[in-house]
C-alpha cells in the first residue's frame, strides 16, 4: 500500500464529500455512456486526449519502429524530447549496453548544461534539433531539471510482432471473456503491454503469466500454490483480470483510470482523484505527483492506447501477419486425484501437448510427485462427447484413481515426537503405521528417524484404508465443458500437436531445467522480465495491482480513521501504548469500544507515524492473505439494503464475508448510516480446494 499525503481527516472528509457530489452529478449526466461502456456498445470507453497524443505516439514508435537491439534516449516527462536512437550489436553483453547508455546520458547532460549556461552557438544540426525540442521559452532551470530526466527506453518492435502472432490464438477468446464479464473488450490488447502475450512470462518481482499478476493480487481470484498456479493459465487468468478490472472501475469510475489502477492500484488513483478534484486521465497523468506514481504508472494508459492502436492496425505497421490456427480444446473436471501421465493415456493425448494446454499445473505434478487435483478442470485438445469422456475415464485403472492427494513417501521424526503424534499429524491410524514399517508394536521414536508412509487410498482399496476423516466420494465421471462439434480421434491427435507448437513461446527463450520433470516432456520456459516486458513499465513502488483501496494513513495531527477488524488493543500495540491511554486521550469511558469509521487520536510519543502505518498495513496484509489462501472471488453482485440490515448481517448472510472485504468493495459507503434502498456491491466468494 502506498504512503499517503498527511492531512486533517475532517478536511479530507469534506473534500471527499464535495468530490462525491460532483462525481454523482457527472454520473447522472454520463450514465448512458457508462452503461454502454459496461455493455461493450458503441461508446468509446478509452478516449485519446489531445494532451496525451505525443505520449501515445512515443509508445507506438517503441512498439513498431525500434527493436530490442535499439533504444530511445529521451526525456522521462516530455516524451516529445528524444535525444538519440542507440543501436547495439546483438552480441553486446548487458553490461556493455549499460556502459554505452551511461556514456550517452553523460554526453546529453553536458549538452543540457551548455543550454542552461546560454551557450547555444556553434551547435550541430542534431544539437539544434534538441534545443528546439524544448521550445523557444525554455529557461536555464528547465534545462538543468531535464538532466535528471534523461532516460533510456528499450525498443519492443520485434517482441510486439511476436506477440501479435501469439495473440491470434488467444485474443478472440479473451475479448469474449471480458465482454461476458462486463469489461470492454478493448482491454484484450493489454497483454501486449504486460507480457507480449507470453503466457509463460515471469518477472523479476514475481509477476507471472499473460496478465502479469502478482501473487498477492492473484490469490483473490485464482489458485496460486505449489501445485497449481492459475496465473499461467490464460483462460483462468483472463477471468481474474476481468474481475479485477471491473473492481477497479467500480472504485475509480472511469475505464482509463481502471486500466491505470491495474498497474498502480485503485487506492493510489482514488487519492489522485481526491487531491486533484478530477477523474480526467490527462489531468492525473500530467499533474498528479504521488510518491509512487512514477514513470511506469504515468505511462501505463498511454502505452495501452498505443498497443491497442498497433493491435488493431497490425498489417499497417508490420505488413501481413502470420495467423496461427486456434485449435479446439475443452475442459473436463476430474472426479478423482490422478497421475498426469494416466490422464494423458486415458484421453490419448500427447503429454507435451497436455502440458502446454495446462500451464497452471506445477512441476510437482508433471514429475509425478503429486497428482492432478480432484476437481481440476483439465484442458484437453479437440472436443469429445460425454460418452467419449466416460469411456476415457473407464480406461483409467481403479488403482490409479486416488481418493486423496499424494504426499511424501517418508516422514522424518521431529524432536520429542511420539508415534501417536506422528499419526495424528499425517492423518493415518497408528496401527497402519506400525504394520507398514514392519514393527511388532509401536516403538519409541527418536529425532531424525525416517518412517515409511502409506500411499493415498485409491478406488481399488477398501474404505477402511481411507485417511482419517476422508469420505469415499462418488465415482462420477469427469464433467465436460460445452464445446463446438466433436472431432474425430485423428483430429484430436492433430489438434494436440498443433496446440503444442502454436501455444509455445515464439521468442526462443531459454528453457530452464526443472528438477524431477518427467523424461521426454517439454519444459515450459522460464522467461526473464527483460525478454518479455516493456523495459520501461516496471512495477511501481507499490506491489502491482494492489487491490486494497483502504487509506491506512495517519494525519499530521496524529488522527486515524478506524478500519474494519481494528480494535483498541491492536491500535495500542501498533502505537506502542495501552488501550487505557488511548481511551484517556480520546475521552472514552472505561470499556468503550471503537468502530468502523470512527476518528481516533493517537499517542505517537514512542513511535512515528510511518512505523505505525507499517505495522498497521502488515496486520491487514496478513489478515487478507490468510483469507485468500482458502477463498477466491468468483464474481460480484449488487445488493439493496433492507430495513433491519447491518453491515454484520449483510456480510454473514452472503457467505460469511469478512467485513474488511465488503468495505473494500464499497469504500465510499458510510455503513454507520445505512438507508433502505441504498445499493452496494458484494463479492461472491467460493472456497479453494488446496489439495
Amino acid at each position: 500500500m502506498m504512503s499517503t499525503p498527511h492531512g486533517d481527516p475532517g478536511v479530507t472528509i469534506k473534500r471527499r464529500a464535495t468530490i462525491f457530489l460532483i462525481a454523482a452529478l457527472a454520473w447522472l449526466v454520463a450514465a448512458p455512456a457508462r452503461v454502454h461502456a459496461l455493455a461493450g456498445e458503441d461508446a468509446n470507453p478509452f478516449p485519446r486526449p489531445a494532451e496525451l497524443e505525443p505520449d501515445v505516439r512515443f509508445w507506438i514508435r517503441v512498439y513498431t519502429e525500434v527493436t530490442t537491439d535499439e533504444g530511445l534516449l529521451h526525456d522521462s516527462w516530455d516524451l516529445n524530447v528524444v535525444y538519440e536512437v542507440l543501436h547495439f550489436e546483438p552480441e553486446l553483453s548487458p553490461q556493455a549496453r549499460e556502459r554505452r547508455i551511461a556514456a550517452a546520458k553523460l554526453r546529453y547532460a553536458a549538452l543540457l548544461r551548455r543550454f542552461a549556461a546560454g551557450d547555444t552557438e556553434d551547435l550541430t544540426v542534431h544539437e539544434r534539433r534538441i534545443l528546439h525540442a524544448f521550445g523557444d521559452k525554455a529557461s536555464p532551470a528547465e534545462f538543468r531539471a531535464a538532466i535528471d530526466r534523461i532516460r533510456f527506453q528499450l525498443g519492443q518492435a520485434d517482441r510486439f510482432h511476436e506477440g501479435l502472432i501469439r495473440a491470434e490464438v488467444l485474443e478472440k477468446r479473451i475479448a469474449k471473456t471480458l465482454k461476458q464479464n462486463g469489461v470492454p473488450e478493448e482491454i484484450a490488447a493489454l497483454p501486449h503491454v504486460e507480457s507480449s502475450f507470453n503466457q509463460f512470462a515471469y518477472s523479476r518481482v514475481g509477476a507471472a503469466g499473460l496478465w502479469q499478476f502478482m501473487p498477492s493480487t492473484a490469490k483473490r481470484y485464482m489458485r496460486v500454490d505449489s501445485l497449481v498456479d492459475e496465473r499461467l493459465d490464460p483462460y483462468r487468468a483472463t477471468e481474474a483480470a476481468a474481475n479485477l478490472m471491473l473492481y477497479n472501475y467500480r472504485l475509480v469510475g472511469t475505464w482509463p483510470l481502471a486500466v491505470t489502477a491495474y498497474n498502480h492500484g485503485p487506492g493510489g488513483l482514488r487519492r489522485a482523484q481526491d487531491e486533484l478534484g478530477s477523474s480526467d486521465i490527462a489531468v492525473i497523468v500530467k499533474r498528479y505527483q504521488g510518491a509512487t506514481f512514477g514513470f511506469a504508472s504515468r505511462n501505463f494508459y498511454v502505452a495501452f492506447l498505443a498497443a491497442l492502436e498497433v493491435d488493431r492496425h497490425a498489417d499497417q505497421y508490420f505488413g501481413p501477419i502470420t495467423r496461427l490456427p486456434d485449435p479446439d480444446n475443452m475442459t473436463v473436471d476430474l472426479p478423482d486425484y490422478i497421475p498426469v501421465d494416466a490422464a494423458a493415456k486415458a484421453f490419448h493425448v500427447d503429454l507435451g501437448a497436455l502440458r502446454v494446454l495446462n500451464p497452471a499445473l506445477r512441476p510437482l505434478i508433471w514429475s509425478g510427485a503429486r497428482f492432478v487435483p480432484r476437481g481440476y478442470a483439465l484442458r484437453i485438445p479437440g472436443t469429445l462427447s460425454g460418452a467419449e469422456i466416460a469411456a476415457a475415464w473407464e480406461r483409467v485403472p481403479p488403482a490409479q484413481r486416488y481418493l486423496a492427494q499424494r504426499g511424501d513417501e517418508t516422514y522424518r521424526v521431529r524432536r520429542e515426537e511420539s508415534l501417536a503424534a506422528v499419526a495424528k499429524r499425517i492423518g493415518v491410524p497408528v496401527g497402519r503405521l506400525v504394520a507398514l514399517n514392519e514393527w511388532a508394536r509401536g516403538p519409541d521414536l527418536h529425532r531424525g528417524q525416517v518412517l515409511r508412509l502409506p500411499p493415498p487410498p485409491s478406488r481399488a482399496t477398501q474404505g477402511g484404508e481411507l485417511l482419517a476423516g476422508e469420505r469415499l466420494p462418488d465415482a462420477t465421471p469427469p464433467t465436460p465443458t460445452p464445446t463446438p462439434a466433436p472431432q474425430t480421434r485423428a483430429a484430436v491427435k492433430t489438434a494436440a500437436t498443433v496446440a503444442a507448437s502454436n501455444l509455445a513461446p515464439a521468442n526462443n527463450a531459454p528453457t530452464a531445467p526443472t528438477s524431477g520433470t518427467a523424461v521426454g516432456t517439454p519444459r515450459p520456459p522460464v522467461v526473464e522480465e527483460s525478454q518479455v516486458r516493456t523495459a520501461a513499465l516496471l512495477p511501481a513502488a507499490t506491489p502491482r495491482g494492489n487491490s486494497d483501496p483502504t487509506d491506512y494513513g495517519v494525519s499530521k495531527s496524529g488522527v486515524m480513521i478506524v478500519r474494519a477488524d481494528e480494535t483498541l488493543g491492536f491500535i495500542a500495540d501498533w502505537s506502542k501504548t495501552s488501550a487505557e491511554e488511548l481511551r484517556k486521550i480520546n475521552h472514552l469511558r472505561k470499556g468503550a469500544m471503537v468502530g468502523l469509521g470512527h476518528e481516533l487520536k493517537l499517542d505517537l510519543a514512542r513511535i512515528d507515524a510511518g512505523e505505525f502505518e507499517t505495522a498497521r498495513r502488515r496486520y491487514h496484509r496478513d489478515l487478507q492473505n490468510a483469507y485468500f489462501a482458502e477463498h477466491r472471488i468468483a464474481a460480484t453482485q449488487n445488493y439493496e439494503i433492507k430495513h433491519g440490515d447491518s453491515l454484520w448481517t449483510i456480510a454473514h448472510q452472503h457467505g460469511d464475508l469478512p467485513i474488511w472485504l465488503v468495505t473494500q468493495y464499497n469504500p465510499d459507503a458510510d455503513f454507520r448510516e445505512m438507508r433502505p434502498g441504498q445499493a452496494i456491491t458484494l463479492p461472491e466468494v467460493e472456497p479453494i480446494n488446496r489439495q
